[in-house]
């Protein structure tokens, strides 16, 4: 095993990218974050990634974020590794979060690339290099061009992760084939993470070293059984786990993912709150609808 894999151990497993609970009034909820922290991992994930885009790290402010952290960390208390995502639009803010991240305990930051403008791949690799130079605190580059436009190629992935610090990437794109040609550039002392949760098994056999989604908040049993059904190597029984979970996530695309997501929560007893606007706020007739699909799932534990 490389050193990278024998000393980042603890984040081979699932790792949900934590849903942000709110108070009613919308702010962040102290007591519900804590509520939602302690069932996850009574459920066997092997961390939190937070602030990413089901977090809705881009609707708060940075204080905010930097809240959110304190309190999910005083929560863990080391129990599970704690990866904060820093990313953002600006590099300035992104390393103020970083400072932050590393004088919290955080395990390790993230950050998406930058977005809107048109950056260049020499701007994208200095933006990351300033951020693995700000703290030390190991970084974890993230790849979802869907989102941010940023499509980077698996030999800017290789000269990243040659930088010091910087260990690893989440891949989020349905591409396992990008994502094999990066971890054999990278070689495998780079640690890449799979994003899309409906490939979470297929990323686990192309060799994600673990894996980091957003429906992991509301069925985090099913995928935490997934992959140990995949460390077995009981193949078969895993791709089952894998179809029963994407007969949800075909629900959940009718809806905006985190709008779903929070309704899913609330009917399991964790009220998470409204998400921030502009992102889909559910009527009563989506929300009806939302707990019949769900009640067609036992496994979703809706009350």
């Amino acid at each position: 095993m490389s050193s990278n894999r024998k000393k980042y151990v603890q984040l081979q497993g699932i790792i949900p990218a934590l849903i942000t609970p709110y108070e009613d009034d919308g702010r962040i909820s102290d007591k519900r974050t804590r509520e939602l922290v302690r069932h996850l991992i009574s459920q066997g994930v092997a961390g939190f990634y937070l602030s990413g885009s089901t977090g809705e790290g881009f609707l708060q402010t940075v204080e905010e974020r930097q809240s959110f952290l304190e309190i999910v960390m005083d929560e863990v208390k080391s129990e599970v590794p704690v990866i904060a995502h820093v990313g953002a639009m600006d590099t300035a803010t992104a390393v103020v979060l970083t400072k932050h991240a590393y004088g919290a305990g955080a395990t390790a930051v993230s950050a998406v690339t930058p977005f809107y403008y048109k950056h260049g791949s020499e701007q994208i690799k200095r933006h990351y290099i300033d951020i693995a130079e700000a703290a030390d605190i190991p970084l974890i580059a993230y790849h979802f061009p869907d989102m941010t436009g940023s499509k980077q190629s698996a030999d800017f992935y290789r000269e990243l992760s040659a930088v010091d610090g910087i260990i690893g990437l989440k891949f989020t794109s349905m591409n396992t084939y990008e994502m094999q040609q990066i971890m054999d550039v990278c070689g495998e002392d780079f640690l890449v993470f799979n994003g899309p949760d409906e490939s979470c098994l297929a990323g686990l056999a192309m060799g994600a070293f673990g894996a980091i989604g957003s429906t992991y908040n509301i069925m985090p049993a099913k995928f935490v059984e997934m992959h140990r059904l995949f460390r077995q190597g009981r193949i078969d029984e895993a791709r089952a786990v894998q179809y029963e979970v994407n007969r949800v996530i075909n629900e959940l695309m009718k809806y905006d993912f985190i709008a779903f997501e929070r309704e899913i929560l609330r009917l399991q007893g964790f009220d998470t709150g409204l998400p921030r606007k502009p992102i889909q706020q559910l009527s009563d007739a989506q929300r009806a609808d939302i707990r019949e699909t769900a009640a067609r799932f036992p496994f979703l534990n809706i009350s």
